[in-house]
């Protein structure tokens, strides 16, 4: 039996039509834990994100989120105790901020004036002006829409967060204020994160251990200080060293 955990993935295998997507992980993360999931295209990383969503089921293994084993008769409760960001924030277009952000709420019919609280309270935390709330996605800029989409995934106070490339479609400025801002929200709620990055400096950043993927499989887990000094294999010398190369070509452009 799994000791307590925040998400759980244990010998999960899951398949596409076309290629095997998730081979054979078992995975932690802990309770208060940030973990970010880094490798290349196609290597499964999102996957596990949709999988300990429930949003793809796995072909064996089992997927375990607080505690629990994920099925179909469980699957909404425990939905609820987890917040999910996408890269593009995934906001209805056709609906305001606000009625964005308290669509769960009010489908669980929360009491109103609990609903007014925990809106200000998350706009104060994420630092999205007031009269924000009223606007319409596309009236937002994308660092705004971004705050949105993580107030929203905050609403019910979720004890798990997944994040899914969430700066990966924002430029360099106003990816690096949230950046700033989503470390100290993290530090700060102590919430269980698994989160989805291409950059391994925003891996290290973010978080205490990180998942080296490649081909569905997890190559190597460890401090970003592990895979530079203790690399499992010439793979991960090779992915670190090609990412140092493309920030310091960055810098030389």
């Amino acid at each position: 039996m799994l000791m307590s955990c925040a998400i759980a993935f244990e010998h999960v295998t899951h398949r596409y039509p076309h290629a095997v997507a998730v081979d054979d992980v078992s995975l932690r993360v802990e309770p208060g834990e940030t973990v970010a999931l880094i490798g290349p295209s196609g290597c499964g990383k999102s996957t596990l994100l949709k999988l300990a969503a429930g949003l793809v089921w796995p072909q064996q293994g089992t997927v375990f989120v607080t505690d629990r084993a994920l099925a179909p008769d469980n699957l909404l409760e425990i939905r609820h105790r987890i917040g999910y960001v996408i890269q593009s924030g995934g906001l209805f277009p056709h609906m305001s901020a606000v009625d964005n952000v308290t669509l769960a709420a009010r489908f669980l019919k929360r009491d109103r004036q609990w609903i007014a609280d925990r809106v200000a309270e998350l706009a104060e935390l994420v630092q999205l002006p007031r009269d924000a709330l009223e606007r319409f996605p596309n009236n937002l800029s994308g660092g705004q829409r971004q705050r949105v989409s993580l107030m929203r995934a905050l609403m019910l106070d979720p004890a798990v967060l997944l994040l899914d490339e969430p700066l990966g479609a924002l430029d360099p400025m106003v990816r690096h204020g949230l950046q700033e801002d989503l470390r100290r929200l993290f530090q700060r709620l102590r919430k269980s994160v698994l989160l989805v990055t291409h950059d391994m400096a925003e891996a290290a950043f973010f978080s205490q251990h990180i998942v080296l993927m490649r081909e569905g499989q997890v190559v190597q887990r460890g401090s970003y200080r592990d895979l530079i000094d203790a690399p499992a294999e010439q793979f991960v010398s090779d992915f670190v060293k090609a990412q140092r190369g493309l920030h310091a070509e960055a810098l030389d452009a």
